[in-house]
């Protein structure tokens, strides 16, 4: 991943000033379009979400408001039914015949106990069970023997108060309403109401559509209503276990007061999060044709601020390649055009002094150079050297034969018929030359250690750029060096594609900051600083040379040059 950005960084920095401006004006627009886009999306989408949640909370809230109205209707009527003075005397009095009791049950439980069911459609039947009842009289009165067979009788708790149950069977469902009548604590008889399950419900079942799931739980845990009207794709895979409604749905829960029962309502998460996803949506195509407009005003702007840059970078190319005029002009007072005045002022200058000094010096080197060739007759001087070398031979003078020989490949290679580039054999062959003349001079006091690899004597280098060197080596480092074993390491070798020269030297060494001035005008001497400046001139930055000493240990120079099998005359 760093590699990668790495990446994209240097890419960024190779792209073009006006490239890079369109970018970053493309950037610093879009970050708060798409910060501002995006602010706005969460908002809306926490406003969605807390309004379904809200939604959901209001539908629970008047179901249930509904059904705690209709069963406190209920209550009433048991309460009212239950402090009947009429109805007690069914079961609390004494019956003298069964004629007398039929005549009860007619006259004054019947319209008790059956007018309710007129009046509230939802009330199947009103019954009631005593231990004075001994014949059943319809569904109305029974005996207390009955109520106990009937499956809501055991979950009836102790007390007064009105108790909720759901009955099944026979595929109907009906919710029951109880109550016990106590004569101090021995259960005098029971009053059910029996209600039909699907209208004293109807408000919550009402709510189950368009992607809703609701739940009824009594207050024993036991599912009184479970129910869902979603796609497949969203419904839970148990609509009675709450389990199964977890995250992925918003839930509401609301308790009934009178029965205990706990209502529960809840939607899929997913069906919202369409909503918001629809949202995003229609918020994309501003995005994209925000970015459109913003690339395309940072590509105008950059362009209006850049032109002026651009032309005078292509000028100053056009200047690097030789044309010493300025095409690219400005009257504008910003940077730029204060850049592109300064920039014309120092070219008229520079234009001024190559003019004076540049040129009418480099015409006197070449009328120096051509004076100084036309002295030296290179086949008088091969000649003389020639005869030199055959009387020293008839004289039996070895080593005047030696010294001669070496002194003509030395003024061989280094006149090189008047080019400025050698090859490296060549070059070889001329420090060669010139240390057997110094070895001679010096008595053979010092060693020369060559270390030379193969395969390069081809290659096309400045003449004359190792014997400075090493004369400099010897004058300045060895013989002034208390050093038992003085040494001269001369070695060349290629890495890639650059050849390296070496000229090393364990004589008296200097300081480095002395070191450094040598490759400077600041240094009193010439030859080793002529060779730096042609390389320079031939090679720019591909070329380098460098000088690394210490007082005592003595002194490496170093030059880099890349190989070339062409010339380039300096």
């Amino acid at each position: 991943m760093k590699k990668q950005i790495r990446k994209l960084l240097h890419r960024f920095e190779n792209l073009k000033f006006r490239k890079k401006l369109s970018v970053l004006m493309l950037i610093a627009g879009l970050v708060p379009v798409v910060f501002l886009a995006f602010s706005m999306q969460y908002g809306m989408t926490n406003q969605l979400r807390e309004k379904e949640q809200y939604n959901l909370e209001k539908i629970l809230e008047q179901s249930v408001n509904s059904i705690e109205n209709q069963s406190q209707i209920y209550e009433n009527l048991v309460d009212y039914l239950s402090y009947s003075q009429s109805l007690r005397n069914i079961f609390d009095t004494e019956m003298e015949s069964d004629y007398e009791k039929y005549l009860k049950y007619v006259k004054v439980a019947d319209p008790l106990l059956q007018m309710p069911t007129i009046y509230h459609k939802e009330i199947r039947s009103i019954t009631l069970y005593s231990d004075n009842i001994e014949v059943p009289h319809g569904d109305t009165l029974l005996p207390m023997s009955e109520a106990e067979n009937q499956q809501w009788y055991s979950r009836l708790n102790e007390g007064t108060l009105m108790q909720w149950s759901i009955t099944r069977g026979g595929g109907n469902k009906s919710i029951i309403a109880s109550r016990k009548f106590y004569d101090n604590d021995t259960i005098k008889a029971v009053l059910e109401m029996r209600l039909d399950y699907e209208k004293v419900l109807s408000p919550f079942m009402s709510q189950i559509t368009d992607n809703t799931g609701g739940m009824i739980m009594d207050d024993n845990g036991n599912v009184v209503y479970a129910d869902c009207s979603m796609d497949k794709k969203y419904r839970p895979k148990n609509i009675e276990n709450l389990k199964d409604i977890s995250d992925k749905y918003y839930i509401s829960q609301r308790t009934m007061k009178d029965t205990g029962w706990n209502f529960y309502i809840y939607r899929p998460k997913a069906v919202s999060e369409n909503a918001i996803h629809k949202l995003l949506l229609k918020n994309i195509p501003l995005i994209l044709i925000s970015v459109l407009l913003l690339s395309l005003l940072g590509y105008v702007f950059s362009i209006r601020m850049v032109s002026q840059l651009e032309l005078l970078t292509e000028n100053m190319n056009q200047i690097n390649m030789g044309l010493r005029k300025v095409t690219v002009q400005s009257k504008s007072k910003d940077e730029v055009g204060v850049l592109i005045r300064s920039f014309q002022r120092m070219m008229d200058q520079m234009n001024h002094l190559i003019s004076e000094v540049y040129e009418s010096k480099i015409q006197l080197q070449n009328s120096e150079m051509r004076a100084l060739q036309a002295q030296i007759n290179p086949h008088f001087l091969y000649n003389s050297l020639s005869i030199i070398n055959w009387k020293a031979i008839e004289a039996g003078e070895d080593e005047i034969s030696y010294v001669t020989l070496a002194l003509s490949t030395y003024y061989r290679t280094s006149l090189n018929r008047g080019e400025t580039m050698t090859t490296v054999a060549k070059e070889i062959d001329n420090i060669r030359a010139y240390l057997k003349i110094q070895l001679v001079m010096h008595d053979n006091e010092f060693r020369v250690v060559e270390q030379i690899s193969d395969g390069l004597n081809d290659y096309m280098i400045p003449k004359l750029i190792l014997q400075p060197l090493a004369e400099n080596a010897i004058d300045h480092g060895i013989d002034v060096s208390d050093n038992e074993d003085p040494t001269l390491w001369l070695t060349i070798r290629e890495e890639n594609e650059h050849i390296f020269f070496e000229i090393r030297d364990n004589g008296a060494g200097m300081t480095q900051e002395k070191a450094d001035q040598i490759l400077t005008y600041q240094s009193s001497g010439y030859g080793v600083r002529n060779v730096c400046d042609r390389i320079h001139v031939l090679y720019g930055e591909k070329g380098e040379m460098k000088i690394e000493s210490t007082p005592g240990k003595g002194t490496r120079v170093f030059i880099r040059i890349p190989k070339k099998t062409e010339a380039k005359v300096l």
